[in-house]
């Protein structure tokens, strides 16, 4: 596990203890009204949205496992969907639309996966082999690596013409103080930063979210019959983070929030999500 989110988690457990004092592992726990509801129930008030986004710290099994079981369960409810994916960059998506078409092999798919992610693949295979069974379209959300880290360490304004070509049309990036506020809450190794050097993370930040929600917007719209899960680490999962840029986009397209383990910093509140699966 990446070091700043195992901080980030610790602290987010023991904000959340209070509610979910006698809750048990597999429950579900709706935030608007705080009731604990069958996972089924979940996963049909959640079709109902346009967007679903379910978080995972990313070398946990068991958030992957729970994934899985969320998109087995829309898929054979009937609901039309594609998976998109932090894990690919946007820019592999020929590649992407290959695997899940049937006209790659798993070798060359997970070399393909290795370019795009550090985390290992049994953690993930699960997924891929299901939606590419099940026909279930895959959809790379990510932007290049060094686009972020360069945004991380001169700001926004320092990508030339070139690179940002390389993020989706459109894109733009203001940062103002709420979401100041969400980036300094959520990672403890910056809370102290200041000045320029915090500026530029929650730009990287900002254009990450942005540029992920701006593809999977992209792709309800050539397919305005279907839906999207987006599979994204907790961090980019909160309402404060994809499902804001969502919002403020589209305020048309409703999104639900699913996050495994207790996910909001400071006490849950359903301005985090709609819905906690205890694990």
């Amino acid at each position: 596990m990446n070091p700043v989110h195992r901080i980030v988690l610790s602290v987010i457990v023991a904000a959340a203890m209070p509610l979910l004092a006698g809750c048990q592992d597999g429950d579900v726990v709706r935030l608007k009204d705080r009731a604990t509801i069958p996972f089924d129930r979940m996963v049909g008030e959640a079709s109902k949205s346009r967007v679903v986004v379910i978080g995972e710290t990313h070398d946990n099994k068991s958030h992957h496992d729970l994934q899985l079981k969320i998109i087995r369960t829309l898929y054979e409810g009937g609901a039309p969907l594609a998976v998109g994916l932090e894990m690919f960059r946007a820019e592999n998506q020929e590649l992407l639309d290959k695997w899940w078409r049937w006209g790659m092999p798993t070798e060359q798919f997970e070399a393909l996966y290795r370019e795009n992610w550090g985390i290992p693949w049994p953690l993930y295979r699960d997924i891929f082999l299901y939606t590419r069974q099940k026909r279930i379209p895959l959809v790379g959300l990510n932007v290049p690596r060094e686009i972020i880290a360069k945004v991380a360490r001169e700001g926004y304004g320092s990508l030339t013409e070139a690179e940002r070509k390389r993020l989706p049309p459109g894109l733009t990036c203001t940062v103002d103080e709420a979401y100041r506020s969400f980036i300094r809450r959520t990672f403890a190794e910056h809370a102290h930063a200041s000045g320029r050097s915090f500026e530029h993370f929650c730009e990287a930040q900002m254009v990450w979210d942005t540029a992920m929600a701006i593809h999977a917007l992209d792709y309800l719209d050539k397919n305005p019959g279907s839906r999207i899960v987006i599979l994204a680490g907790s961090v980019h999962a909160w309402k404060r983070a994809i499902p804001r840029q969502i919002a403020t986009m589209r305020p048309d397209v409703t999104v639900s929030v699913i996050l495994p383990d207790p996910a909001g910093k400071g006490g849950l509140t359903v301005e985090d999500a709609d819905y906690v699966v205890l694990q």
